[in-house]
C-alpha cells in the first residue's frame, strides 16, 4: 500500500511540475519591463527625446480621458459610448496625434526582448 501511495505521489508531482512548462513559452518580457503605450507616441523630429509633459497634454486634448499611468484608455468603452464607437474613437485619437506631428511606434520597435531600444521615452 505504501508503495502504491509513493507512486501516486510521484505521479502527482510530475503532473504539477508540467504546468509551469506550458506557461513559460507565453512569457513576454515586454509586458513586464515597464513599457507604456504612451511611449510609442513620439514627435517625428525628436524621436526618443519627446517632451513627456507636452505629449500627455496633447493626447488628453485629442480625446484620451484617462492616462492610466501611461497605458491609456484607447479601447475603453465608457458608459456614454456604444460598442461601435470604441474603435472609431481610437482611430480619431491616433489621427489627432499624427496631425500634431507625432508618429506611432509599435511596442515591438520600442523594446527588444524586454530591453528599451532608445526609440521611445
Amino acid at each position: 500500500m505504501k508503495f502504491k501511495l509513493f507512486f501516486i505521489n510521484i505521479w502527482l508531482f510530475i503532473l504539477t511540475a508540467c504546468i509551469p512548462i506550458r506557461v513559460i513559452p507565453k512569457y513576454n518580457p515586454d509586458t513586464y519591463n515597464g513599457y507604456k503605450l504612451i511611449q510609442g507616441y513620439q514627435k517625428a523630429d525628436t524621436v526618443g527625446h519627446t517632451d513627456v509633459l507636452r505629449r500627455e497634454s496633447d493626447i488628453l486634448a485629442c480625446g484620451v480621458r484617462n492616462l492610466r499611468e501611461g497605458s491609456l484608455d484607447l479601447n475603453t468603452q465608457y458608459p456614454d459610448m456604444t460598442d461601435s464607437q470604441v474603435w472609431p474613437r481610437h482611430k480619431k485619437i491616433d489621427n489627432c496625434m499624427k496631425n500634431k506631428g507625432y508618429i506611432i511606434i509599435g511596442k515591438e520597435d520600442c523594446t527588444n526582448k524586454g530591453k528599451p531600444t532608445g526609440l521611445c521615452n
